[in-house]
């Protein structure tokens, strides 16, 4: 019995975090952007995280979008960057993740879980929106 309300417990966890709102939002992108691309990219986007060294090649500089754009910010591109799930060989290499994939894979908790698909969708959009928008926020 106790071993039954530990996984009943622990499932309930997962399903609360998992399917938890990640309306995009600034806070919700600083917060994946600090855990997920610092360490490559610097907490000022640079391309200077603690990780940077170790790399083959050195990450891009993420403040520099609207300049080198003439301007405006591609949130379209910068979200495809991202994602990694339609760009060929940009991410999935030991030098970038496919984030979109990570994503999906958190808000199935690992595929434990069988959720509305696009509910699922509307889950990484909304996170993969939010590091945009924090991205666009570092904009030099």
């Amino acid at each position: 019995m106790t071993k039954y309300f530990l996984t009943a417990s622990v499932l309930a966890f997962i399903v609360a975090t998992s399917s938890a709102g990640f309306a995009a939002s600034l806070e919700q992108g600083k917060k994946d952007f600090t855990t997920y691309c610092a360490p490559c990219h610097g907490v000022s986007g640079r391309g200077d995280g603690p990780v940077a060294p170790e790399l083959m090649k050195k990450p891009i500089d993420l403040t520099a979008f609207t300049r080198k754009e003439g301007g405006v910010f591609p949130a379209d591109k910068v979200k495809k960057l991202v994602d990694g799930r339609t760009m060929p060989r940009a991410h999935g290499t030991p030098q970038m993740p496919i984030w979109g994939q990570w994503f999906s894979y958190q808000a199935t908790a690992g595929g434990l879980l069988q959720e509305d698909r696009k509910a699922i969708k509307k889950q990484v959009n909304e996170r993969l929106d939010s590091l945009v928008i924090y991205i666009k926020s570092i904009q030099k």
